[in-house]
């Protein structure tokens, strides 16, 4: 299918998106963000395709989104009333809070279409992997961070932009790093917008490795390949349990475990595996 903002290939049972818009530096909108989730779906779907690689069309990954459309729609928010004087910004955020419906109404801002692809690759089933080639600003590390495993070029930048445009990290980031770096560091990153580079980013831990840029997708594809050819299903548990496991205690995360084992136990996969242990021989497992 062809689009007019990402290109998507099929590499195996691999599936290789890439952010394709070079006039904004892969800036994402609401029409990048449909093409994306269309294809993930997509993959979702698939029994053949079992792992994702996201990139971007080089030199950037996604510098995050369209600023041309925030200054539109300033512009259109001009009529809306101050800020009040004299009030806190917390109490400002607490009384915003007390007002939300419990379920929001889709749609309410054209940004929401776009600031919601990282929770859709933070829900993916099947493993993902960023291959992150070049700048990944603002929302574009949002979404870097929302796949499973990052892989950086040594030419990558990646910051927590927001700040620098006066607004704050409405991406699921506020989520994601502190439990990746600690809350000191989180603060640091998403107070002064500043540009990490790929050493520095992977001491921090945000990203898993660092290549030559010119083994970048090599690199990030040859593990994608040995992570897809794995038993995906039991993937799709593992990732599910860890994240469940973020809001419980050991034993709780034990109790939650066995559920998920017993799951495990029922997949061709898993009676593939110990097949191919008594034989001797490498498993041929399907994702299922």
């Amino acid at each position: 299918m062809g689009y007019k903002f990402i290109d998507a290939q099929e590499i195996g049972a691999v599936l290789v998106l890439t952010m394709d818009d070079p006039p904004t530096r892969n800036s994402i909108g609401e029409e990048m963000a449909g093409e994306l989730n269309q294809e993930i779906d997509r993959l979702e779907g698939s029994s053949q395709l079992r792992a994702l690689v996201l990139t971007g069309r080089d030199p950037s990954f996604c510098s995050g989104a369209n600023v041309k459309r925030m200054d539109d729609a300033n512009q259109s928010r001009e009529s809306e009333p101050p800020l009040p004087e004299g009030v806190l910004p917390w109490e400002v955020l607490e009384q915003r809070w007390a007002e939300m419906p419990e379920v929001a109404d889709e749609g309410t801002e054209e940004i929401d279409d776009v600031r919601f692809v990282p929770l859709r690759l933070h829900e993916l089933q099947k493993p993902s992997i960023a291959a992150v080639n070049g700048y990944a600003m603002g929302l574009g590390m949002g979404i870097a961070l929302s796949c499973d495993i990052r892989i950086a070029s040594e030419k990558v930048g990646m910051s927590e932009m927001f700040v620098r445009r006066g607004l704050i990290p409405a991406d699921g980031s506020c989520w994601q790093l502190p439990r990746l770096i600690g809350l000191g560091n989180t603060m640091m990153l998403q107070y002064t917008g500043d540009i990490m580079d790929a050493d520095e980013a992977f001491r921090l831990g945000i990203v898993n490795r660092v290549t030559r840029h010119e083994e970048l997708m090599d690199t990030t594809l040859e593990l994608a390949k040995r992570i897809g050819d794995g038993a995906t299903y039991s993937m799709a548990l593992i990732k599910r349990l860890v994240q469940q496991s973020l809001y419980v205690d050991f034993a709780e995360s034990l109790r939650l475990a066995g559920p998920a084992q017993d799951i495990a136990r029922r997949t061709e996969d898993h009676k593939e595996g110990v097949r191919a242990f008594v034989e001797k021989r490498r498993p041929s497992f399907v994702g299922k």
